[in-house]
């Protein structure tokens, strides 16, 4: 069937010879076949599976934005060695205080992106629309430290 004869049935000016409809057959795990006779149902029941899985992920991510409330503190001595921070469950946001005396990097979850630098007396605040928070990485230059505040809340 070409674009043309499609556009034909759509518009209603021809009919589809039955010939011309796929047969559709689902196999089950144990190797049994059935031929779906009524394609208009069966095609129905995949549109309305397909729709409830949508739906169910659009559920996920809108709970996933509301915050619960809980908040993690830490209070790390940052050095020239990386400091790794695991929160206890994802957050949605934190802030995060050098109260130095040297420049702190951070990065966020993997130190494969991009970091950012927290000089002292700055402040670093980043929030996410969803819990997606989990680790924190630190780390001053060659023989520098830091002390930082960081408050996540979920």
């Amino acid at each position: 069937m070409d674009d043309k004869e499609i556009q034909r049935v759509l518009s209603g000016e021809t009919s589809i010879d039955p010939k011309d409809i796929p047969q559709v057959t689902v196999s089950t795990p144990d190797g049994k076949s059935t031929s779906i006779d009524d394609y208009d149902s069966f095609m129905q029941f995949l549109m309305t599976a397909s729709m409830n899985a949508q739906l169910v992920k659009i559920r996920k991510y809108f709970d996933d934005r509301r915050p619960n409330g809980l908040i993690q503190r830490f209070n790390p001595l940052v050095t020239d060695q990386p400091t790794e921070i695991k929160v206890d469950y994802a957050a949605q946001s934190f802030s995060l205080h050098n109260d130095g005396p040297d420049p702190v990097t951070v990065w966020v979850n993997t130190k494969l992106r991009p970091e950012a630098t927290v000089n002292n007396g700055e402040t670093m605040n980043v929030k996410y629309e969803t819990h997606v928070i989990k680790h924190f990485y630190l780390q001053c230059a060659p023989t520098q430290t830091a002390a930082v505040r960081i408050v996540a809340k979920d």
